[in-house]
């Protein structure tokens, strides 16, 4: 989580390992991921005002704390890696306007599960651009996570085909954030999680400013509860939960990272279930099981 650094590392000096095991950290960030459809729910608001809102007011929380460290932070990176910086923000941005008009557009259930489409992504990047090799166990979980989502998402046809429309923002939505921890990956060995994470989500929220703007999007007039559901997005799934997995990044592969998010649904499908009585499809539950197969498979082939 991000209070784990301290000065330039977060390695313990006798061990040379993380004070806190990435993957307890990221179990973590998992719970706190499983609140953001509950909570777009009851803000009840246009997509894009929940998006910028939600790196605007975490952007404002950040730049208090951790401002002071950004342009030492910013010096210590070339051009490319400073494009990354900018890219992974801009590739936020994108990921959450199409997740959270998902969310509004099919069911919670179908929209969390397709999210985690993106590990494929990402092990398939993480290959030939990070050298990030895809051993016999990424290559189990890859199969099992591929196979619980086509028996998730078999199960949302049978609810209707209106919501396929949602399923496809979702899947691209996935893909944006398959790209944004890509590209996070290798500045993360370079600079601490405070200044990265004030950088990266100032400019997701810059990016999607002038879109709200453009289209006239109300940013200001929303109501009381919207904005308390919005504060509540950049507090819990996005301070805790995206901090944390770019946290991780610094010592575990990226799909080990992004492949964690598998078991997120399970939460938000159940809460979706009690909140708004969406009932899950019967073929949710042997899909969420090959999905926790495939998280145990990734964590065994990355040891640390």
């Amino acid at each position: 989580m991000i209070y784990l650094e301290s000065g330039d590392s977060i390695l313990d000096p006798v061990k040379n390992q993380p004070a806190v095991s990435p993957k307890i950290a990221i179990s973590v960030a998992v719970v706190a991921l499983s609140f953001p459809a509950i909570f777009i729910r009851f803000a009840n608001s246009d997509p894009l005002a929940i998006s910028f809102l939600r790196f605007f007011f975490v952007s404002l929380l950040l730049w208090p704390i951790a401002g002071w460290k950004v342009p030492a932070a910013w010096r210590l990176l070339d051009v490319k890696d400073r494009w990354r910086v900018v890219s992974a923000g801009i590739f936020l941005g994108i990921h959450m306007y199409f997740w959270v008009t998902a969310v509004n557009t099919t069911t919670i259930a179908s929209a969390a599960f397709l999210i985690m489409t993106q590990p494929l992504i990402v092990a398939a990047v993480g290959h030939f651009v990070l050298k990030e090799r895809i051993d016999k166990w990424i290559a189990w979980a890859m199969g099992l996570t591929l196979l619980g989502a086509a028996l998730i998402n078999g199960g949302d046809l049978q609810i209707g085909a209106r919501y396929l429309w949602g399923d496809l923002l979702a899947i691209v939505g996935a893909a944006f954030a398959g790209f944004y921890l890509l590209a996070g990956r290798s500045v993360r060995q370079k600079i601490d999680i405070l200044p990265y994470i004030t950088l990266v989500y100032s400019v997701a929220a810059g990016i999607l400013l002038p879109v709200c703007l453009i289209v006239g999007t109300p940013l200001f007039s929303l109501t009381q509860g919207a904005y308390f559901w919005i504060v509540m997005l950049a507090l819990v799934p996005t301070l805790i939960g995206h901090s944390t997995f770019n946290w991780a990044l610094r010592y575990l592969k990226a799909f080990t990272v992004n492949i964690s998010i598998v078991v997120e649904p399970i939460g938000a499908t159940l809460m979706a279930w009690f909140f708004f009585r969406e009932q899950p499809s019967m073929m949710l539950y042997p899909g969420a099981a090959l999905l926790i197969a495939a998280l145990y498979l990734a964590f065994k082939g990355d040891r640390i």
